[in-house]
């Protein structure tokens, strides 16, 4: 039923992703994650993967995408990390956005 919803997949990789930076599921973790998957999929695909996150939120799926962690032998990421994790790409997304159009306002 969820891969009708989300056919591209983007959260799924994202998650899947995270054990290989080497950091601890936490606030400078996600961060990290964050900044690597832009610098390797580009601006274009992390905001792709902002906008299925905010599908996943309305949804409120987070329980599917605990048990694909858990399918993955993903460890501490329960729902409430996956929610901070969510979280904080949406923050960084925005900060990038803020910082890129007060740049394209002073050229």
């Amino acid at each position: 039923m969820e891969n009708n919803k989300y056919p591209e997949n983007y959260f799924e990789h994202y998650i899947v992703s995270f054990p290989g930076i080497g950091h601890a599921p936490n606030e400078a973790g996600f961060e990290k994650l964050a900044k690597l998957y832009i610098d390797i999929e580009g601006i274009d695909e992390f905001f792709n993967l902002i906008k299925e996150i905010q599908i996943v939120k309305e949804n409120n799926d987070w329980s599917y995408f605990e048990s694909i962690a858990e399918d993955f032998d993903i460890e501490g990421l329960d729902a409430g990390k996956l929610k901070e994790l969510a979280n904080i790409a949406i923050n960084v997304f925005n900060n990038i956005s803020e910082s890129q159009n007060f740049s394209k306002e002073t050229l």
